[in-house]
Formats: C-alpha cells, sequence, structure tokens
C-alpha cells in the first residue's frame, strides 16, 4: 500500500504551520515539483517556504488542483469557503481526493459544495505535528473508501500517529488532542510560577519543570501503563507528592479539568459549519 501514495500527486493548499509540517515530512519521501506541490498566498511566507525548501511555492490554487491527486486544504478556517468555492470545486472529480485540516468545517459542509461523488477525508491534528510527534484523527467522508483511507493514513504517518474517528467525535478529539497540547503548556506555566515562588531562579524553575516533563512522558511511554497507577507509584504514604494531591483533590482539580475540556469540545462544536 505504501507505493499508492509515492504515486500520487499530491498538493497542499495554505503553508502556515501545519501546512509546512506536513510539506517538510513528505518532502522527505517525494520528489518535489514533480510529486509535491505547494501554494501559499501570503508573499512574505511564500518567500520563507521558497527559500527554506528550494521549491517554487504556487499561488495558483487552479493549477495546483488540476495538478493534484490528492488535495489537503490547510488554510485558515475563515479562508476555506473562499478556497472551496472558487479554487477547489472547479477542478476536482470523483477521481480526487480531498483532505481538510480546517477546524469546524464538517464534511457535510464540504461535500455540500464539491459534491457528494467527490471523496473528502477530514483530519485533525495537532501542534506536535512540526517535530513529527502529532496524533492526526482522521474521519471519512460519504464516498471515500478504505483505499482513500490507507491513502490519507500515510501521508499523516508522516507527521506522527494516525487514528480512526467516527466524525460525530471530531470535536472530542479537537478538545483533547488538538487543544491538548496548550493543557500541558498550562500546566508548565503554572509549575514555573509556583517554583519562582518558592524561591528558585527563572531559568532553574524552567529547566526543572522543562526536564520533569520530558522525562515523565518518556517514562510514561516506557512504562505503558495506566497514569493512575503510575502516579501511585510515586506518591508515598505521607510523603511530599501525596500532600501536593491532597490539594489538588480537595479543589477537585479533576473536575475543572473535566469541565475546561468539556467547554472546549462545545466550542468546536459551535464552530462547526453544518
Amino acid at each position: 500500500m505504501e507505493s499508492a501514495m509515492f504515486n500520487k500527486k499530491i498538493g497542499i493548499i495554505g503553508c502556515g504551520n501545519m501546512g509546512e509540517a506536513i510539506f517538510s515530512r513528505l518532502a522527505r519521501v517525494m520528489e518535489k515539483s514533480t510529486s509535491l506541490m505547494v501554494s501559499e498566498i501570503d508573499a512574505v511566507r511564500r518567500d520563507v517556504i521558497q527559500s527554506k525548501y528550494k521549491i517554487i511555492v504556487e499561488i495558483d490554487n487552479n493549477y495546483l488542483v488540476k495538478f493534484s491527486d490528492v488535495i489537503i486544504i490547510a488554510v485558515k478556517p475563515q479562508d476555506f469557503d473562499k478556497v472551496l468555492n472558487q479554487e477547489v470545486c472547479c477542478g476536482v472529480s470523483k477521481d480526487k481526493l480531498v483532505i481538510s485540516i480546517a477546524a469546524g468545517i464538517t464534511i457535510k459542509h464540504i461535500e455540500g459544495v464539491l459534491g457528494v461523488d467527490v471523496p473528502v477525508i477530514r483530519v485533525m491534528p495537532n501542534m506536535p505535528a512540526m517535530i513529527g510527534e502529532a496524533i492526526s484523527a482522521l474521519s471519512a467522508g460519504t464516498t471515500a473508501t478504505k483505499e482513500h483511507m490507507d491513502i490519507a493514513k500515510l501521508i499523516f504517518s508522516t507527521i506522527g500517529e494516525v487514528i480512526e474517528v467516527d466524525e460525530k467525535l471530531i470535536d472530542a478529539v479537537t478538545a483533547i488532542s488538538g487543544s491538548g497540547p496548550a493543557y500541558f503548556f498550562y500546566l508548565a506555566e503554572a509549575l514555573h510560577q509556583a517554583a519562582v515562588k518558592l524561591g528558585l531562579d527563572e531559568e532553574v524553575a524552567k529547566r526543572l519543570v522543562f526536564r520533569t516533563a520530558v522525562g515523565t512522558a518518556k517514562l510514561w511511554e516506557y512504562l505503558k501503563d495506566e497514569p493512575a497507577r503510575i502516579r501511585q507509584k510515586v506518591t508515598s504514604k505521607g510523603g511530599t507528592t501525596e500532600a501536593a494531591i491532597n490539594v489538588f483533590e480537595a479543589k477537585h482539580l479533576k473536575k475543572i479539568i473535566s469541565q475546561g475540556v468539556a467547554a472546549a469540545a462545545r466550542r468546536s462544536k459551535e464552530l462547526s459549519r453544518r
């Protein structure tokens, strides 16, 4: 199946952080210009990408759509409809695959413009795509086949892990993995502030929090156990960790986190175009 992706011409519309992340990883396994094309409307951003990757970045999305077997739409949600209605819809057919990574844009909305005979896949990647450590959730449209999904999985496996979910769960995915990196940064921010308040130097505090976060993630990956059980192993009865956990429990921190994630999921649903 791997050869299927390399036999397809792939075009990426939009070269922001996520578009660049996908392009940069695909460029390692595909021939630029002949099999891989990218477009960007912003002149400054276009110059940056051209200089960085030694490739001509297109400004004509109509040309990119005609060139490509697989079209990845990676523009901002506010620019999505213009690209979809004025450029993508003109050149697509049932023989092409359209992949959207735009938050809040439903498959129904895309198929309403392109027609249900055009295969559509919706993808929710996350920020670690920038270093090839993303997790991307894929949802199939009405006429997207297993072969289409396999191609999409191969493409997004270049930026990390891939899972398949029903589109009705995309809002939950957005609230967990889409927004999730910000939650961990928020915790790191709080730990850093607490460390400084306890008298530690700014840089020392930052280093302690950073190495603790990285080491903990690697330990979790190594142990392959439930977070609760690992946490219990490092929480000695009557010890310092238990003292902190007791405060978190008394303040219902888990409930607060659950409420925050639920709010993110609701907002994702509100922003979605049905």
